[in-house]
């Protein structure tokens, strides 16, 4: 893409995202009543449909894992690999999807304990089967579908995803049917729609880890103006990822990373020494079962499982919308980050050790919580049926200063997680729009444009609209992702003839 281009492309996505945000600051009633049904929606007619896509491309990526393709090198064979297994685990994990974690840590399984939306014949255990349903949003699928991404923008095929190209795969397709001049205003397309569900899947994720951080100091610290403790907390999440992307992978992003990992781990360590061991080992056995049982089956006839198929497109459809949000970004950052790891440890690294980790992370925290609701009445299932953001702090509060820490702790943690997401989406954002690295007008462009929109989802208070406009971008770059895939199976194809 020519400098021209680049810059006309760049200018168009933040003028358009900033223009939006304002529009909406300004008639916040076309977000609530016009822009979320539309949302519903489609998530009706698209959510089930893409479910079983999910469910195909994980079955795919452990067949890649296992099979001769496994032991091929990302980037091909002259790649080398530049960060440490350490660092490279950090990275991934803390762009993917470490500030949901936090957010949700607690407050999900709970809900899904509370009322379970699975049949009770099928999965009996309300505790176990609550755990399993947050591990299917969170876990193996989720990651299989950030893992595809990369494979298809720099991985086994050197031609559908060359240096993270996200148009690629797509003019592979299209090429021989459309003029160079068609396949030029294409490639702006795509790459247009991929910049717009990153900015919002991003901008989702702020504003509902503000909600959280705003409660936090609202509890905590008295503070008594929720508009004004949100615009303090996304200023500082925004300064936080500004400087980050300014130092760069390395010095920034990759410290960050690191950084979240060390204060997650120690999170964990000091949770448990305060609260009863064996509830929590009986969550993550009967919950990880029940998983099990969903995703070799549940999954593939996912509204059956259900008292209610119409939760899903609320719950699950809508995350799944999420991670595709999120998919153009990671998959260019997973790409660029994994060059000349082989295939296997590849998939393992990006599918296997999250849901591990997403494993362990939700039993502790959910399993400690519940139980101790059960034996002490502390109220903290009633706090969270009230409001999701209240679960963390009541059940801290009954672990005294130790509490506090913990608090504290995962606030901090929150705010980086949060942090190195954004830096992450931004230097993606900007290597798609072509922008001159050297132009730190850019840089500073987008990060006051990701604050402010989310500054505008803050003032709605509404954590479901915030699920609703982080999908938005993802709803059309469906049909970009299913070329995509087309494409990239293309290439995939010809190399290996042409090797033969």
């Amino acid at each position: 893409m020519s400098l021209n281009k680049a810059t006309n492309l760049e200018k168009t996505a933040l003028i358009l995202c900033v223009s939006l945000s304002i529009v909406a600051f300004w008639f916040p009633d076309l977000l609530t009543q016009k822009l979320q049904p539309i949302v519903n929606q489609l998530l009706a007619a698209l959510g089930s449909p893409f479910f079983i896509l999910v469910n195909i491309l994980l079955l795919t990526v452990i067949v890649i894992a296992i099979s001769p393709i496994g032991r091929r090198k990302m980037g091909g064979e002259q790649a080398i690999i530049e960060f440490k297994l350490f660092g490279w685990l950090s990275m991934l994990f803390a762009a993917g999807m470490g500030s949901g974690l936090i957010f949700w840590g607690i407050a999900e399984p709970a809900l899904h304990t509370i009322s379970s939306p699975l049949k009770a014949d099928l999965y009996a255990n309300p505790q176990s089967s609550g755990l399993a349903l947050t591990l299917v949003n969170w876990g193996a699928h989720a990651w299989a579908l950030y893992a595809v991404f990369g494979l298809v923008l720099g991985g086994l095929s050197t031609k559908s995803g060359k240096a993270g190209d996200i148009s690629a795969p797509v003019i592979s397709i299209c090429r021989g049917m459309l003029s160079e001049r068609w396949l030029n205003k294409l490639r702006f397309i795509i790459k247009l729609v991929a910049i717009f569900a990153i900015f919002f899947g991003v901008v989702g994720t702020i504003a509902n880890s503000t909600l959280l951080l705003r409660k936090g100091l609202e509890i905590k610290l008295n503070v008594g103006s929720a508009l004004f403790s949100g615009f303090i907390i996304i200023g500082l999440i925004v300064i936080l990822y500004t400087l980050s992307a300014k130092f760069g992978l390395k010095k920034g992003i990759q410290a960050l990373s690191k950084l979240n990992v060390y204060i997650a781990f120690t999170l964990i360590i000091w949770l448990l020494m305060f609260v009863p061991i064996q509830p929590i080992i009986d969550t993550a056995v009967g919950g990880t079962w029940d998983y099990i049982q969903l995703i070799t089956n549940g999954t593939w006839h996912f509204a059956n499982q259900l008292n209610d198929p119409e939760w899903a497109n609320g719950w699950t459809y809508n995350y799944y919308f999420w991670w595709l949000a999120w998919g153009p970004f990671v998959g260019v950052f997973l790409a660029k980050i994994s060059q000349g790891r082989p295939v296997w440890q590849y998939i393992l690294g990006v599918v296997l050790v999250p849901t591990l980790v997403t494993i362990v992370w939700f039993s502790v925290f959910s399993g400690s919580a519940i139980a101790w609701d059960s034996v002490h009445q502390s109220g903290i299932l009633e706090a969270i049926k009230t409001d999701y953001t209240q679960g963390l702090f009541v059940f801290f509060e009954q672990l005294g200063w130790q509490g506090a820490v913990l608090v504290w702790a995962s606030l901090l943690l929150l705010l980086i997680f949060v942090a190195t997401s954004a830096d992450s989406a931004i230097l993606v954002i900007r290597q798609l729009s072509g922008a001159n690295e050297t132009k730190t007008w850019s840089l500073y462009g987008w990060s006051f444009a990701l604050g402010l929109c989310a500054y505008v989802l803050l003032v709605q208070n509404n954590e479901s609209l915030n699920r609703s406009i982080a999908i938005i971008g993802a709803l059309p770059f469906l049909l970009i992702f299913l070329l995509q895939l087309l494409g990239f199976v293309k290439e995939f194809i010809s190399e290996d003839a042409k090797d033969v």
